[in-house]
């Protein structure tokens, strides 16, 4: 068992290093060291005691301190896994984000099963826990974290996240589920106690798994690479900068375009009121293309979030607006319910909106609907994009939120990062972003933030 202490031990102060701050990185490192707690209390047991035995070292104290170090570091592993593989798998589920203020009394409301586990006696006196109990608790616990887990996989859209969100399941499930049946089920039910040391082998498949993938994917953080694979990582990332650049100032240009020619041939109306709501908009966008070069300059790597408080039925409307001379034959179906105020990057929110809109206005080039919808829900604020458009394929929709993808590659100035960047800034506003479509019968864009201020000041 020496080598799933070191091994698990290792692992888990490389992600603490890595990533420190990250919620999930530790509680993944948690279950490194109170898995690695369980090797320690064998390594105590099987090495450390009859050594000290046989070099005369194993005086009566020592033997106590011995004996009290294995019981705790064993109490750690039977109670802590558990606790902390679940909250693992709370934490890392991808609707974490916008569950309600309570969330942060789940660790405390969970670790009350763990405590109630000491005031148990085991049954007979050389058990290190009250199994019978015990099992009441772990077994929901650990399978309510494997469903977790493979439900965060399934639903994980963007396909590059579930490559990683399918490793980490590969990683924790299939050690958990053989945890259950060895440190628990077995004792208790069938009277076999000494299962447990098989776990070294679905350990050492765990540990390989996470090695593989850090040097060739990346584990929740971690990444070991060579040279080159920095050189590529930097490249994409001042490649998808500079193209997160050139695509808002793309819009905008097209903007200021449309509103230009529109101008021109107000003019001969003189119209003036028109022309003022015109030159506004051409205003806002070239604003806009500022705000964007502030937010992406020295910004390769991380998309910088300054949030303020915001209206967002003014703000869909005023996207909506700029975007109104490219909507030819189109018929535009505003329900925007919700009237509040939200936290959030005014620049950054209204490249999403015009991105998703764009989209909707490009699916519908013979015309069609478009509806846009803000709705107040029991726990979030959402936001509905729909086009009565072309709409995607299983295939295509799969793939709609990968950074470089297109389905529309055979158009200039198009970057295939739109929808990538605008799931990136929703996820740092801790909203989520969905996309339904069928081929034929267009498609929705679901946008829904939390409620509580998510990126603005508490």
């Amino acid at each position: 068992m020496l080598f799933v202490l070191i091994g698990l031990w290792t692992i888990g102060l490389l992600l603490l290093v890595t990533d420190p701050k990250r919620l999930t990185t530790r509680w993944i490192a948690s279950i490194a060291f109170t898995g690695g707690s369980g090797g320690l209390s064998a390594v105590i047991h099987d090495y450390f005691m009859p050594s000290f035995y046989e070099q005369g070292w194993l005086t009566e104290s020592v033997a106590a301190w011995m004996f009290h170090a294995e019981n705790t570091s064993s109490l750690i592993c039977y109670y802590g896994l558990p606790y902390t593989f679940l909250m693992f798998t709370i934490v890392y589920h991808p609707n974490y984000s916008i569950w309600p203020k309570r969330k942060q009394w789940l660790p405390w409301i969970l670790i009350i099963p763990v405590l109630l586990s000491f005031i148990f006696e085991p049954a007979r006196a050389l058990d290190p826990i009250p199994y019978q109990y015990v099992t009441l608790w772990t077994t929901p616990f650990i399978l309510a974290g494997i469903v977790m887990l493979i439900h965060a996989t399934v639903k994980e859209r963007n396909t590059f996240l579930r490559k990683h969100r399918m490793l980490t399941t590969l990683a924790a499930a299939p050690t958990l589920f053989f945890a259950l049946f060895t440190l628990y089920v077995l004792p208790t039910y069938f009277g076999l106690y000494e299962w447990w040391r098989y776990n070294a082998w679905v350990i050492g498949f765990t540990l390989a798994v996470i090695l593989i993938s850090s040097f060739r994917y990346g584990f929740m953080g971690l990444q070991i690479s060579i040279q080159n694979q920095k050189l590529d990582y930097t490249l994409r990332a001042i490649t998808s900068g500079t193209t997160i650049l050139n695509h808002a100032i793309k819009n905008d240009v097209g903007k200021i375009r449309l509103f230009s020619e529109k101008i021109k041939s107000e003019a001969h109306e003189s119209d003036p009121a028109q022309l003022v709501n015109d030159v506004e908009v051409i205003m806002n966008a070239s604003q806009h293309i500022y705000d964007m070069i502030y937010r992406i300059q020295g910004q390769t790597q991380e998309v910088a979030i300054r949030p303020e408080e915001l209206q967002l039925d003014q703000l869909l409307e005023q996207c909506v607006a700029m975007l109104e001379p490219a909507m030819n034959h189109m018929e535009i179906v505003k329900d925007l319910r919700y009237r509040g105020k939200l936290w959030g990057d005014k620049a950054q929110l209204t490249e999403v909106f015009t991105n998703v809109i764009s989209n909707a206005i490009d699916a519908m080039p013979q015309g069609g609907t478009l509806t846009v919808k803000l709705i107040e829900t029991k726990r979030t604020i959402s936001v509905e994009i729909k086009d009565s458009g072309t709409g995607m394929d299983k295939k295509q929709l799969k793939q709609v939120f990968d950074p470089f993808f297109t389905t529309k590659a055979g158009k200039k100035l198009n970057f295939g990062l739109g929808l990538s960047y605008c799931y990136h800034v929703i996820q740092k506003h801790k909203g989520t972003m969905d996309m339904h479509s069928k081929l034929g019968l267009g498609t929705s864009a679901f946008i829904h933030f939390p409620k509580k201020k998510g990126v603005g000041p508490s």
